[in-house]
């Protein structure tokens, strides 16, 4: 059987092919050999690349011979675009994909999270040394970048913060004192209110939307960058990325995160005083008993907390951007690896927070 290629190779020129020759190429078997004549063909389309590769490819799968004249080199270059090899020999097209087994997975993913963390421990040894450097020359850090992600992660994050402080205030108030209320002790309510917010979940709470803001901002932005291959241009002009991307990030979200926590635990504290107010305590009474339960150890532990939670979230955030791929999906993934991540520490760190305080006796 004999196959000639018209000297254009466009979609109209191959689509007879397409329609006679291949229901004839269907019929051979092995034992037998398909001519291509392609001496004349000057130009190739994608529609006569498409037919060059099903040839092969049938030639692979139903085992004939392809005797071709290729004058010009368009079949050899075509099969080399398109790394055309032994078709046969492909997996994917001779077997069903197979099920890899549980123990293969449970592998995988042991080796995929030891691998997370031994890039997460050389990107903070990256950054230590990176921090180190600026104590000599303090005028490589960008003030006015670290200043623009200051906007950004603690300005522009106030509104969702004082909303979900408030609220988060409201509904502990106002389950606090349905159980206190069975035993007549609802002003201490505020007790509650105020040793709950200052040490323990004015930060957390304040952590979980940083992280969701901008973690998964710093992420996608460096991502981004990585992609475009903007970071590859910075290591040629000899900036290394950590110092010029990293740290002003992460002094940013460092730095955001006590100020967002003390305007977290002010929204709660007014959403504990509203539902006391609704349930028919005195106001005076509230707020004395805030000022009393208040102690500066309490506060201080709180603005620690958060301080280390805004670090991990910004190196995360980064880390994970400077190590995204050049996929199409890689920036999202990035982004989600990003949130996961911290919220991950963020639980681990404070879990550790409240052992060390509790053995230390503060």
């Amino acid at each position: 059987m004999e196959i000639s290629l018209p000297e254009t190779c466009s979609a109209a020129a191959v689509a007879g092919l397409w329609r006679s020759a291949l229901p004839a190429v269907a019929r051979l078997g092995r034992g037998d050999t398909l001519e291509l004549d392609a001496g004349a063909v000057g130009s190739c389309g994608g529609a006569g690349e498409a037919l060059i590769v099903e040839l092969y490819r049938r030639s692979a799968r139903q085992g004939f011979d392809i005797a071709c004249r290729d004058g010009r080199g368009v079949v050899a270059r075509t099969l080399e675009l398109f790394a055309v090899g032994n078709f046969a020999e492909d997996p994917a097209m001779t077997h069903p994909p197979r099920k890899t087994a549980t123990a293969v997975q449970v592998g995988e993913a042991v080796v995929g999270i030891w691998q997370t963390i031994c890039e997460q421990m050389a990107f903070l040894g990256e950054a230590t040394v990176a921090t180190a450097t600026l104590l000599f020359r303090p005028r490589r850090l960008r003030l006015r970048d670290t200043l623009l992600h200051f906007e950004r992660a603690g300005i522009d994050a106030l509104p969702i913060t004082l909303l979900i402080g408030f609220l988060f205030g409201l509904i502990v108030a106002f389950m606090a004192a349905a159980t206190m209320r069975q035993f007549g002790v609802e002003v201490y309510v505020a007790d509650l209110i105020s040793i709950g917010l200052f040490r323990e979940l004015g930060a957390l709470i304040t952590a979980i939307i940083l992280a969701g803001r901008s973690g998964s901002a710093f992420a996608a932005e460096i991502g981004t960058m990585k992609v475009n291959e903007e970071v590859d241009a910075l290591e040629t002009l000899g900036l290394p990325p950590v110092t010029f991307l990293a740290l002003p990030r992460v002094f940013a979200a460092t730095l955001a995160m006590p100020l967002l926590t003390i305007f977290a635990i002010g929204a709660g504290l007014l959403g504990g005083a509203v539902v006391m107010a609704a349930l028919g305590l005195p106001s005076t009474v509230y707020w004395n008993r805030i000022i009393k339960a208040t102690t500066l150890n309490n506060v201080l532990l709180g603005l620690f907390k958060a301080a280390v939670f805004g670090l991990l979230v910004g190196l995360v955030g980064c880390a994970q951007g400077l190590q995204t791929g050049r996929t199409a999906d890689a920036v999202g993934r990035a982004a989600t690896a990003a949130v996961v991540g911290s919220l991950v520490l963020i639980t681990i760190f404070d879990g550790l927070f409240a052992v060390l305080f509790h053995v230390l006796g503060i």
